[in-house]
């Protein structure tokens, strides 16, 4: 009786201590686990596998001097030089306006311009009043001529004798819209007026629009 009554206790006791050796069993596999994990990441062979480092994506960097772009040069000032001696200073621009092409200043002495006036307005007398204007102011004048009628009023010039032109129109008030180079076909005057226009280094045309006044 008393062995069946201990054979009987002894059931209870082997099922209670099951699940702890299972528990058991599950701890020391996890211990086991992390140990050979901890082992692997101290390896050399994980440090090795370590993630690279980022550096800017500069093309040609020579590895054996830090990474340094041999192609940016820096500049050092040289003998007390200030340190911006490097900055450049922008030199103007060549001008390419009107008034840097031909300059308002004469070129010319007035008594070395040859100036004719001819008459197209349809006015009579129109070109000697004009030449006695322009005579007191030292231009050396050719006797008046007549032109071919004409509505618009004309101050030609010969090559280098612009400046000298703009005097002329600037005198009667009237903008430089006038002037005009000389015509390599020549201008239309009497074939008696052709000698002063060839003799002369600016002709003025009078047209009906009286730009140049004569009184």
């Amino acid at each position: 009786m008393n062995a069946g009554a201990r054979g009987g206790g002894l059931a209870p006791s082997n099922a209670a201590a099951m699940p702890r050796a299972a528990l058991l069993v599950g701890v020391a596999v996890a211990i086991g686990l992390l140990m050979l994990w901890k082992g692997l990441d101290d390896s050399p062979l994980a440090a090795d596998r370590q993630a690279p480092a980022l550096t800017d994506d500069v093309a040609g960097a020579d590895s054996g001097t830090g990474g340094a772009d041999p192609a940016v040069v820096t500049t050092e000032p040289v003998g007390g030089e200030p340190a911006d001696a490097d900055v450049v200073t922008p030199t103007s621009a060549a001008p390419t306006t009107t008034e840097a092409l031909f300059p308002t200043t004469p070129t010319h002495d007035p008594n070395e311009v040859k100036v004719l006036v001819a008459n197209g307005s349809g006015v009579s007398g129109a070109a000697g009043k004009v030449t006695d204007m322009l005579s007191p102011l030292g231009w050396t004048m050719e006797s008046p001529a007549n032109a071919d009628k004409t509505g618009t009023t004309r101050v030609y010039y010969r090559t280098e004798y612009h400046a000298d032109a703009r005097k002329i129109v600037e005198h009667f008030g009237e903008i430089p819209s006038l002037l005009e180079k000389m015509p390599t076909g020549g201008l239309g005057v009497p074939s008696k007026a052709e000698d002063r226009v060839a003799n002369a280094h600016i002709v003025v045309i009078l047209g009906s629009d009286q730009r140049i006044q004569s009184n």
